[in-house]
């Protein structure tokens, strides 16, 4: 898990130059006018989904976590908790979706939590459990974008 800010001048020394060329295209938006829906990048290797939707209690939904794609979670506006956990630290009774790589998951030890605010983003990488979409203080509308990008362009 990566945690950063698109503000800070040095965001994307020491990563995956694709993690780089991902964090770089969001810079040339202007986010806050950024259509909803899906934004091609790079076909299905590299993309974006651009969402609004209501923070809720942790307890109304479950974590996830995907094999094929990091997950770059980029707030744009409100203010969000992701909570994460380690790989293994996590428990589900329900099998993995290939077709839309995710497993829907709990995270049962070392639950770690994020503050998001707008411009802040966390990279979780395949097999790393995350839980986006938690309320902070109380249910806040956000706009956020996540960028989908394919292991293989990680190696």
């Amino acid at each position: 898990m990566i945690y950063n800010t698109l503000f800070n001048p040095r965001y994307g020394r020491g990563m995956s130059p694709i993690l780089v060329k991902a964090l770089t295209a969001l810079r040339q938006y202007d986010l806050p006018e950024l259509a909803l829906g899906r934004h091609e990048i790079d076909g299905e290797q590299l993309f974006m989904e651009v969402m609004s939707l209501t923070t809720g209690p942790a307890q109304a939904h479950r974590a996830e976590l995907h094999q094929e794609y990091a997950a770059i979670h980029l707030l744009i506006s409100g203010e969000e908790r992701i909570d994460y956990g380690l790989p293994g630290g996590w428990q589900s009774d329900q099998p993995y979706d290939e077709k839309q790589d995710l497993q829907l998951l709990d995270i049962s030890r070392h639950r770690q939590t994020l503050h998001m605010f707008p411009g802040m983003y966390a990279i979780f990488l395949p097999h790393e459990p995350h839980h986006p979409n938690c309320q902070l203080n109380a249910p806040t509308v956000i706009k956020k974008a996540v960028v989908n990008v394919h292991y293989s362009l990680l190696l």
